[in-house]
């Protein structure tokens, strides 16, 4: 999908995390084509900052028509768009990228850091029921996720490092037992490229098919500057993650 452009108000903006934001913003017509797994490519408004930066949507209000992100500040971009207030224009080209599959009784999502968005977006779109969530954190301040999920869920998994909150130990090491106990028909995996490695081999074992969202550094967002490719698995060359992506099965590229 192409995407489209187009300029709305932000509505809503805060600060939910450390160095976590959360943007919702009126954009009518992404609103009714996103589907989870997307995302948006943002312009800044400085006009120093050439290049768009793509986020996640983390979910969509198609009655309103607006969409909602959330996003990490790492560098000058993300910086001056935390700075951005309720009533400024934001320029958006979207929604871009390949989105997970839907289908399904119960469907596993798992996210770390940033990488929750996504998971967030299936789980707002999710039928009662449908859907378990594994989340984890270093601590009990990193898993605040959690209480942005809705109540529809099946389940709701959180590990900490530390043993501060849920299960003590790393997202994955929840898996094993999950797909023992529980028909699981689809993994859906979106964070650290170490914790869906591991999270797959994991699903491959117990016999789960698994969807994974990749994160890359990006500059046009279309597949045009080639600069955000992976590796397929079959050696027979890279992948565009803008474009053919960033949902693949993961079978079809190297973690």
């Amino acid at each position: 999908m192409a995407g489209v452009l187009e300029k709305g108000v932000i509505q809503r903006h805060e600060q939910v995390g450390p160095d976590i934001w959360q943007m919702v913003i009126q954009l009518p017509r992404t609103a009714g084509l996103a589907r989870p797994g997307q995302f948006v490519h943002i312009r800044t408004n400085d006009e120093s900052m050439i290049l768009r930066r793509p986020i996640s949507i983390a979910g969509t209000d198609k009655e309103n028509g607006t969409v909602g992100i959330l996003y990490r500040v790492v560098g000058s971009g993300t910086k001056r768009l935390s700075q951005a207030i309720k009533g400024d224009v934001i320029d958006s080209l979207g929604p871009l990228g390949t989105s997970f599959s839907m289908e399904g009784t119960h469907i596993v999502g798992i996210g770390g850091g940033v990488g929750i968005a996504p998971i967030l977006f299936m789980a707002r779109e999710a039928r009662p029921g449908q859907m378990t969530v594994v989340i984890g954190g270093r601590n009990e301040k990193e898993v605040f996720w959690k209480d942005l999920f809705p109540r529809t869920l099946k389940k709701i998994l959180v590990t900490t490092d530390d043993g501060s909150f849920g299960v003590r130990g790393f997202s994955v090491s929840v898996l094993p037992e999950l797909f023992k106990q529980e028909t699981v028909d689809r993994l859906c995996a979106c964070g650290p490229a170490v914790m869906m490695r591991t999270a797959v081999q994991m699903a491959g074992d117990a016999g789960v098919p698994a969807e994974v969202s990749l994160e890359r550094r990006m500059a046009c967002g279309v597949g045009t500057c080639l600069g955000c490719v992976c590796d397929r698995a079959d050696g027979k060359g890279h992948l565009k993650v803008c474009r053919d992506g960033p949902v693949f099965d993961a079978s079809e590229v190297i973690l």
